[in-house]
């Protein structure tokens, strides 16, 4: 049996504050991004913006999507020290946006 896949999401929901908006992509896109690529047990890091909502989701202004070979990798990622050296960027993603940051670890299933 092939080791399972993680998947770790991290979800801006909410609005960016009058005027931050490409402050805030900038911020995602020039240093959290680049700094979660380089994260030890990180496949690949990339961020969603949403350009078409169906349906009334919940509003979400930003996805992260971290991609781990395994579950081990992404607890290696969570207790690095790149990690803890990353957050001064999130809290100023924080001072940008009206609304909460959350996370969930996703195990990703097997292909058909």
């Amino acid at each position: 049996m092939q080791p399972t896949a993680w998947i770790r999401a991290a979800f801006w929901v909410g609005r960016c504050k009058d005027g931050e908006h490409e402050r805030f992509v900038t911020l995602i896109q020039g240093a959290i991004v680049p700094a979660l690529q380089v994260m030890p047990g990180v496949r690949s890091a990339r961020a969603l913006w949403p350009a078409r909502r169906e349906n009334a989701p919940p509003s979400i202004a930003c996805q992260l999507l971290v991609e781990f070979a395994s579950h081990d990798d992404l607890e290696r990622m969570l207790a690095s020290d790149e990690r803890t050296a990353m957050r001064s960027s999130v809290s100023e993603t924080l001072e940008l946006f009206e609304g909460a940051l959350s996370h969930i670890d996703f195990e990703v299933g097997p292909a058909p």
